[in-house]
């Protein structure tokens, strides 16, 4: 939620639009009206798991809400609240719906389990007015899933579904934490790091960053490897690549971090070795810091970093080919100062917050105009 709606719902607001949220079980409490602005909240009988008897009791929650009054637009994203708010629509007759598609998280699914997810995703569509891919390349492979029709997407701007706060996310915004972090860990000021944020899974290649590390000291002895993000049994990394990021020499793992901005500040090159991405909005961060990324070409990210300006992209899965580019851009410091610069104007230009608002304002403007 931080992420993916941080500063939207109070641009909404400055707009003249009154805002209502459905959530499941979390509430917004620990975040600031500055963020979240002061929406009516309804918190609803959800769960993230596949369970008949409380997905039909939060179907029959979200009826109720939505027989109380009619919307000018209804906005769907994750799974279950899309599936279960969508079919709640239809069946009081509310909406528009729109449904704002982030990852296709079948990607790595065969066999019943993933023609289960890819017809829910179906009719979750055939329920929308539009779906907003998160990403140009998301919605082609929604087009090849035939997921929906193309005359149903609807693009916002370059891509992203929030933008990014450049004012926030700026070079140097956290020196002096960086500075600390760099002495918390032991990490001497000429060492160069490189940075991994994001969950600690296979799917995000994870269980290739020790070999990519271990291959780039061998080049340069000095290099550290830090990791921000929180451990995930769902999709786990395996034994061994545990027991390396918890004691291989030069490797620090910090966990979860609210506000990744120091580490991201320490840093020299951005790793992300992930296999596929709805949107990879860590790549927006880091760029904006004026960090150059090396990532592999895969949708999701082609489209949020430009190869050879914000950084280099690798075809996936090759670890040296990652181990390499980072190489090269460590040893070339003309190279990543020019990558460093290009890459935020690229992020201020195309998927700040004040543009990304803009657009998605114009989308619920036309959807609320086009239902009346």
């Amino acid at each position: 939620m931080a992420t993916l709606y941080k500063g939207l719902f109070p641009y909404l607001e400055r707009q003249g639009w009154d805002i209502e949220i459905a959530v499941g079980g979390r509430d917004l409490a620990e975040f600031s009206p500055a963020d979240f602005g002061a929406p009516t909240l309804h918190r609803l009988s959800m769960e993230r798991e596949v369970s008949p008897l409380k997905d039909l009791a939060g179907l029959f929650a979200f009826m109720r809400l939505l027989a109380r009054r009619r919307y000018d637009v209804i906005h769907v994203s994750t799974p279950k609240a899309s599936l279960l708010g969508s079919i709640a629509a239809f069946l009081t007759g509310n909406g528009p719906v729109v449904f704002v598609y982030r990852r296709r998280i079948y990607e790595l699914m065969g066999g019943a389990k993933k023609w289960l997810y890819i017809n829910i995703d179906r009719v979750i569509a055939a329920l929308s007015r539009y779906v907003v891919p998160v990403s140009r390349g998301l919605g082609d492979q929604l087009i090849a899933d035939r997921v929906c029709k193309r005359e149903k997407l609807y693009l916002i701007g370059s891509g992203s579904s929030n933008g990014i706060n450049v004012t926030r996310f700026a070079p140097d915004a956290n020196a002096d934490e960086a500075a600390m972090l760099r002495v918390e860990m032991g990490i001497p000021e000429d060492a160069p790091v490189l940075l991994f944020v994001g969950r600690i899974i296979g799917e995000k290649g994870v269980d290739l960053l020790p070999r990519i590390h271990a291959r780039i000291r061998e080049m340069i002895p000095g290099a550290h490897l830090v990791l921000v993000g929180p451990e995930d049994d769902r999709d786990p990394v395996t034994s061994e690549t545990l027991a390396y990021l918890r004691g291989a020499p030069q490797t620090h793992w910090l966990g979860y971090r609210s506000d990744p901005r120091a580490a991201y500040s320490l840093a020299d090159v951005f790793v992300f070795p992930s296999y596929f991405e709805g949107f990879a909005n860590v790549l927006l961060e880091c760029a904006a810091m004026e960090l150059p990324a090396v990532a592999f070409d895969v949708s999701g990210v082609r489209e949020v970093m430009a190869d050879g300006v914000s950084g280099t992209l690798v075809p996936s899965g090759d670890a040296d080919a990652m181990s390499d580019a980072c190489i090269a851009i460590l040893k070339d410091p003309e190279l990543r100062a020019r990558m460093a610069k290009d890459a935020r104007a690229r992020v201020v230009a195309e998927y700040s917050s004040e543009v990304v608002h803009a657009e998605i304002h114009r989308l619920l403007d036309m959807v609320a105009q086009a239902g009346r």
